[in-house]
């Protein structure tokens, strides 16, 4: 049966790849099917068993369905249908169904069928969406396969934090990463050939809880990509599992982003955000006041010292953390205006003055966290019943200790799935409203990723997976009605995440590629070396209208993170988050390694080497108004454009470390070419686009440029093309 089984579905996929013969992994498709299921007990011992396919008898076979039943000899019975997708034309979808019938337990997670008969080529790619997204080459892969046989512990021989990993038991590298967090951002992958590759996607519209898992064999090249859905199949239940969709694809990985965004497109709108958003150059992040008590910025100075130093750096947007009586990390969910910095009259009076100076104003408070020390009266009274409970009966925990003279401070996760906790949104974000602010960030909710809670008071069954559509409905519902009070009024959250761009304004950028990486670790993918590669432009074209800001823990900018910020995208991020960076920002003052040394959570070093790479601060801070100026001037294509990244630019250079991005307007008209110069040595460059002619060339610190001239090094051009 399972031969049969195998060969039909061979020959299905081989016929919905017919129209990519020249597809290099084409032939090498086979597909079995592998899955695996685990089940969790519904008594206190919250006992998981896993079921694997290879260990249940047989299916039965009707067409293209497959029926297991009694699974693992329970009643649980299973159903996974291979079709033609409705929604991706020559694709496949996988669609399980389980039904559970199996007395005290639920059906904790499904992991889908794999393609395990994919064999990856050498000049192939993964392309993985980890924060705006990754490029895993299988060259670089097979290299370090290399160094790993002769390794007694082959993990040491990865970055610290990588995703990809040489996993022991089964000979070969893994990457796991859970949908929808800072770790995976949207729910496609592909595997990239030279001349086209397989789209991977779940077209799930509910946007749920799961794992993008991919394995790879480097002595076989055999390759697996699955995706593990988290559940809650409780017992008399059935559910339809995400389809799984497979298609092959010619071409470059934009045809994989298309697929995607059309998908999408059809099952969730894009928020239609106000003019100033649009338009926004940046924003200059202040926390007020820290953990430890210490008063960096009183209210007083909002409307002085924050707003001057983002006029003079082009910013028009404040961020205001730390503001509340318990400072940053402290007291949450209380941000009662501090007396100590001015009280409430001193708080509303900084911010009708920065904004009167033309800054917006947008209050930071934490989507999530509740401090379990000394909030008065919250915690014993609400917090400990609203916060999520694990399965082993503790409440879930997370702890910030940022100085050494305060102590540590602990803190619950507030279940999104309880109405409190919905309101007290509300409550937060009408206050920061009368406060005179023009939104609010709620912290780390497109950070965490979804979780179980375990708590039985709360309202909703046990477990429950939270931090999912829970937590998209409370932002959802906070923005609708902060609309009706002011349509101008903005919800932020940290993090990325597409599910959300339904609510959300502005994404506070935290996650890789949002934070500026090094320069020789950007350079590794121009060398084309590096396990795991940045290809940071992978969200931003699938999602061209996204505003996300970069993410710069410092009050000074680099040449080569400002530029870095224009070329895929971003908005500009400026921190003034401890004492020395105040000075920095004021006074222009470099401080030194011992003025961080009470700091227990940031590195002074990383800091410190950023403003030295910055140079003059003086001739920074210019630099940075230059380009943010630029970005405007030029905003109908670098703001308000169709981020095309690479797809139709042909360009080349003198120099491998130089790259090309494109925009084109709405009306598909002009096109703006931004050529970036990452090399310490001016190049030679040609650029041109088909079917446009390039008609002038820009440049951010240069009063006039001609077709010819070569790009400094650490610059920008900006070619501009006409129909």
């Amino acid at each position: 049966m399972k031969k049969s089984l195998c060969l039909l579905l061979s020959i299905a996929i081989a016929t919905l790849a017919a129209a990519c013969t020249s597809l290099p992994l084409a032939e090498h498709i086979d597909h079995n099917a592998e899955w695996e299921m685990v089940i969790e007990s519904l008594d206190d011992s919250c006992k998981r068993v896993t079921i694997k396919s290879s260990e249940v008898a047989a299916p039965t076979c009707e067409g293209h369905t497959l029926h297991y039943e009694n699974l693992g000899g329970r009643d649980i019975d299973l159903t996974i249908t291979y079709a033609a997708s409705k929604t991706c034309e020559g694709g496949m979808e996988i669609i399980p169904t389980i039904e559970n019938n199996e007395k005290g337990w639920m059906v904790q997670s499904f992991e889908t069928p794999s393609l395990t008969a994919l064999k990856a080529n050498v000049d192939d790619a993964f392309l993985v969406p980890i924060g705006t997204g990754f490029r895993i080459p299988i060259k670089n892969t097979l290299e370090l396969y290399e160094k790993v046989k002769n390794t007694e512990d082959p993990n040491t021989l990865f970055k610290r934090k990588d995703k990809w990993r040489w996993c022991q038991e089964q000979s070969r590298f893994c990457l796991s990463v859970a949908y929808p967090s800072e770790q995976c951002t949207m729910q496609w992958v592909a595997l990239q050939g030279k001349k086209g590759g397989i789209y991977f996607a779940s077209h799930d519209n509910r946007f749920s809880y799961k794992y993008i898992n991919i394995a790879f064999d480097p002595q076989t090249l055999d390759t697996q990509i699955r995706f593990r859905y988290m559940l809650e199949c409780f017992p008399g239940e059935r559910v339809e599992v995400a389809p799984t969709v497979c298609k092959p694809y010619e071409g470059e990985w934009y045809a994989c982003a298309d697929t995607y965004r059309k998908w999408f497109l059809a099952h969730r709108s894009i928020i239609e955000r106000p003019e100033w958003i649009k338009s926004s150059r940046g924003w200059l992040l202040a926390i007020l006041k820290q953990q430890n008590d210490e008063i960096i910025v009183p209210y007083e100075e909002i409307g002085g010292l924050l707003a001057d130093a983002a006029e003079e750096r082009g910013i028009d947007i404040l961020g205001l953390f730390g503001r509340g009586i318990g400072g940053h990390d402290r007291f949450y969910p209380d941000y009662r205006p501090d007396p100590k910095m001015g009280g409430e009259k001193a708080l509303k009076k900084g911010i009708a003055e920065a904004k009167a100076k033309g800054k917006r104003v947008v209050l930071y408070t934490n989507g999530q966290l509740l401090d379990m020390n000394e909030t008065p009266q919250y915690w014993p009274d609400t917090g400990r019943i609203i916060s999520v409970r694990l399965n082993d009966g503790k409440l879930w925990q997370q702890t910030y200790h940022k100085y050494d003279s305060a102590p540590a401070r602990h803190f619950g996760l507030a279940c999104h799935s309880c109405a409190t906790w919905r309101e007290k949104m509300l409550y937060l974000a009408k206050d920061a409203n009368d406060l005179g602010a023009d939104g609010i960030l709620y912290d780390q909710l497109a950070v965490s990723k979804p979780t179980y809670c375990y708590h039985p008071d709360h309202g909703h069954r046990v477990p429950k997976i939270v931090y999912e559509a829970d937590r998209l409905d409370n932002m959802a519902y906070v923005q609708r009605e902060m609309t009706k009070i002011n349509p101008e009024f903005v919800i932020m959250t940290e993090g990325l995440a597409d599910y959300e761009l339904n609510t959300v304004g502005m994404f506070h950028g935290y996650c890789k590629g949002s934070i500026v990486p090094q320069k020789h670790i950007m350079r590794e993918r121009f060398d084309d070396k590096g396990v795991v590669q940045y290809f940071t432009e992978m969200f931003h074209y699938t999602f061209p209208e996204n505003v996300v800001t970069i993410r710069m823990t410092s009050p000074s900018n680099s040449r080569f993170s400002m530029n870095y910020n224009l070329s895929f995208g971003f908005r500009n991020e400026l921190e003034l988050r401890y004492a020395a960076d105040r000075e920095y920002l004021k006074h222009k003052k470099v401080p030194k390694i011992e003025d961080y040394v009470n700091v227990r959570t940031v590195s002074s070093v990383k800091i410190i080497r950023e403003m030295e790479e910055t140079g003059d601060p003086a001739a920074s801070v210019k630099y940075y108004k230059q380009t943010l100026d630029f970005q405007q001037e030029h905003a109908e294509l670098l703001k308000h454009g169709r981020y095309l990244a690479g797809n139709g630019v042909q360009f080349e250079a003198s120099s491998q470390y130089a790259m090309a991005n494109a925009w084109a307007t709405q009306d598909g008209k002009r096109l703006g070419v931004l050529v970036w110069n990452l090399s310490d040595e001016e190049v030679a460059y040609d650029v041109a686009y088909k079917g446009f002619k390039a008609t002038a060339v820009y440049a951010p610190d240069m009063e006039s440029v001609k077709f010819g001239d070569k790009l400094g090094a650490q610059s920008l051009h900006l070619v501009i093309f006409e129909k």
